[in-house]
């Protein structure tokens, strides 16, 4: 009976190895592909939010109390640049196809902060920006 199982065993020796081995390959590369495409996607998500931000704080920068820049003073309508800022940043998602909200709005002068939470992969990422507004040419264009 001893006779028997050593010649099926000297048949059968390494195949276990090189299927487990096989097996390892297969779930390590796929491992990498899923890590590589979720790092991409944290990226994307967090210089989206920062894009965004930055955009919707300009838009609401423009929005100067028309009093005030009669007097000759720069100051940000409040309610005005908070409905710009989210105007412009929902505008922008959606036409990228972002899911994601304004989280905050904040007005200090003449200088308008926003920032945007932007989540396509489920995590959420932030992005924060701010813009000044200011009355007059800008000479730097020549």
């Amino acid at each position: 009976m001893n006779d028997r199982v050593r010649p099926t065993a000297r048949r059968d020796r390494g195949s276990a190895t090189v299927f487990a081995l096989t097996l390892c390959v297969v779930f390590m590369s796929g491992a990498f592909i899923w890590l590589s495409r979720t790092v991409d996607q944290s990226m994307h998500d967090g210089t989206q939010a920062t894009a965004v931000a930055f955009q919707a704080a300009r838009a609401g920068a423009q929005q100067i109390d028309v009093r005030a820049a009669r007097q000759g003073r720069v100051v940000v309508d409040p309610a005005g640049a908070v409905r710009a800022a989210r105007a412009a940043a929902a505008r922008l998602l959606a036409g990228a196809g972002d899911l994601g909200t304004v989280t905050a709005v904040r007005i200090d002068g003449a200088t308008v902060t926003v920032t945007v939470s932007v989540s396509t992969g489920g995590i959420a990422r932030s992005g924060t920006a701010s813009a000044t507004a200011t009355m007059g040419f800008d000479r730097a264009g020549g």
